[in-house]
């Protein structure tokens, strides 16, 4: 990752390379409404005109609140957005799953096979997205698998899909990417954007995919990106995970607080290789350093993610809904954000009062070793 980046020349050294890529036909340009997938499809636009490049939207059902609309308004000025409702299937396709790269891998089938057929649609050999540097390094690194990396593991989309895939943004990373949309124009809601994972709330649903999880974990993102915008943090959200465990009285003598085990599962770093862990939560004053030195204990066991208990919602809540916010340059490691008690509390509050909704949390847990998102 360079120190220094310069959009214009950036665009001068892809534009024929991009060109070259898309000898000929039309282009589909998948934009989930993150900064990557804009940039690449803004970048793709400006490069081979409105002619060429088609961009769209897919509502897959793990979208934010009225998320597809939102976008194609901020969009307007710049490129045309297609806006494709294809939830039910999706949701469909995921529904009863459990494990998180099942999930992951479930959901790039039907996305890519929607893609297919929109190419085919639009008489489009090429696609258009925006995978970035993390993205592929992650993947090949076994962290986690990335919906969107395909050609770095070998798939031959040709002749599965139908289309070859084209990824302009591939060596850049976030801060760069950031840059670019900002030099093509893009709004700064999309251009300093905190990230969205392309397969959206899904990844945010930890564990057993259900309908009613779902709506939940959307109410309580849309309750967190509320409550800690405008605070400066680098990415903030919530997850919604089953209330299920145990209480383990051999953690509590280790790090002072009762620790409560639950049976779900997150994605987490170790060693620079994936590792699947416990989720654990603290009842623990917030005290940000002493927490810290309790995660690290805790983590030297089957555990990547170790949230502090903040406030109960309903007896008969069957869910836990986790509030995470981090700070960092590049997304390849990350501190968890010391966001203020008072700004937690708040948005706990909002959070609890959801139904279904059994406690809130806040996750105290830096990347390594856990990761950004649970899954």
């Amino acid at each position: 990752m360079s120190l220094t980046f310069d959009a214009r020349s950036f665009i001068e050294e892809i534009a024929p390379q991009l060109r070259e890529a898309v000898k000929e036909g039309r282009a589909i340009a998948a934009v989930s409404g993150g900064v990557d997938s804009t940039t690449a499809a803004a970048l793709a636009y400006k490069v081979l005109g409105p002619e060429r490049v088609i961009p769209v939207m897919i509502d897959t059902g793990f979208l934010r609140l009225n998320e597809a609309e939102r976008v194609r308004e901020m969009l307007r000025p710049i490129m045309p957005l297609t806006i494709v409702n294809e939830a039910e299937r999706f949701v469909r396709a995921v529904e009863g799953l459990e494990d998180s790269e099942e999930k992951r891998k479930a959901f790039r089938e039907v996305f890519y096979d929607v893609l297919a057929e929109l190419a085919s649609k639009y008489n489009a050999k090429y696609l258009i997205q925006g995978t970035i540097a993390a993205d592929w390094v992650e993947t090949q690194g076994g962290i986690k698998t990335q919906h969107n990396v395909l050609v770095q593991l070998g798939i031959d989309t040709e002749s599965k899909w139908g289309f070859t895939v084209v990824e302009p943004l591939v060596d850049l990373y976030k801060n760069e990417v950031r840059e670019l949309a900002k030099y093509l124009g893009l709004p700064d809601e999309i251009a300093q954007r905190q990230p969205f994972p392309g397969p959206g709330l899904l990844v945010r649903t930890v564990g057993r995919v259900t309908r009613e999880k779902l709506e939940v974990e959307r109410r309580a993102d849309w309750e967190v990106e509320n409550g800690l915008k405008g605070l400066g943090y680098s990415q903030y959200f919530a997850v919604t995970f089953d209330s299920e465990g145990e209480y383990s009285e051999e953690l509590k003598k280790e790090v002072g607080y009762r620790v409560f085990l639950y049976r779900a599962r997150a994605t987490g770093v170790k060693g620079d290789v994936r590792a699947y862990g416990r989720i654990a939560s603290l009842e623990a004053p917030l005290d940000y350093e002493r927490l810290r030195d309790a995660v690290s204990k805790l983590t030297k066991h089957d555990i990547t993610h170790v949230l502090v208990k903040l406030k109960e919602g309903e007896r008969d809540g069957k869910y836990s809904v986790a509030i995470r916010a981090v700070v960092t340059q590049d997304f390849m490691t990350a501190d968890f954000a010391q966001v203020p008690e008072d700004v937690l509390m708040r948005v706990a509050e909002r959070i609890s009062a959801i139904k279904g909704v059994k406690e809130v949390l806040y996750d105290v847990t830096s990347k390594p070793p856990a990761t950004i998102e649970f899954e």
